[in-house]
């Protein structure tokens, strides 16, 4: 869903445990970039674990994801999974950086849990944060960015895209 491809930039905002930066370096090659920001410790080993696993580059730098010290216009996509109900108090200036950084037309992809209905949430026992895709799609609107929609909504995880206008 990310869409990533050969010669992209791509900034992953929060490490998880690394595979999708991972795969997502798969997808860029050699000749793109892949860079993973987190400031918690063990980041770096977990996105450095699974990038040699998967046998990609990926870089890491560990800041903020509310004030990242990154050029304007630097990347093709922006990733954010799973930071906006981790960090809610720091939604907007997320959302704001990663517009910044982005280039004209470019994306920016966000990846979050969301509540699910029927069973299978009745049975899950862990307690996560929730943001429905309604709400993402306004953060994303909100910070400058455009033609904001849902791409899909999995097993309680929603794919919500924008795009930076080319002005």
């Amino acid at each position: 869903m990310i869409g990533a491809k050969s010669g992209d930039r791509v900034l992953v905002i929060g490490a998880g445990d690394g595979r999708l930066a991972a795969g997502v370096a798969l997808a860029t090659g050699l000749n793109g970039r892949t860079l993973v920001i987190d400031p918690e410790a063990g980041a770096q080993a977990r996105v450095d674990a699974a990038a040699a696993r998967a046998g990609a580059l990926v870089e890491f730098t560990a800041m903020p994801a509310a004030t990242l010290a990154l050029d304007d216009g630097a990347f093709d996509i922006v990733v954010i999974p799973h930071e906006l109900s981790a960090r809610a108090p720091q939604r907007h200036q997320i959302v704001s950086e990663a517009a910044r950084l982005l280039r004209p037309g470019g994306r920016v992809m966000v990846v979050e849990r969301t509540e699910r209905s029927g069973f299978r949430d009745l049975l899950s026992r862990e307690s996560r944060p929730i943001i429905t895709a309604d709400d993402i799609r306004a953060l994303l609107t909100e910070g400058g960015l455009r033609a904001t929609r849902l791409l899909g909504e999995v097993d309680g995880i929603a794919f919500v895209e924008a795009i930076k206008a080319r002005t």
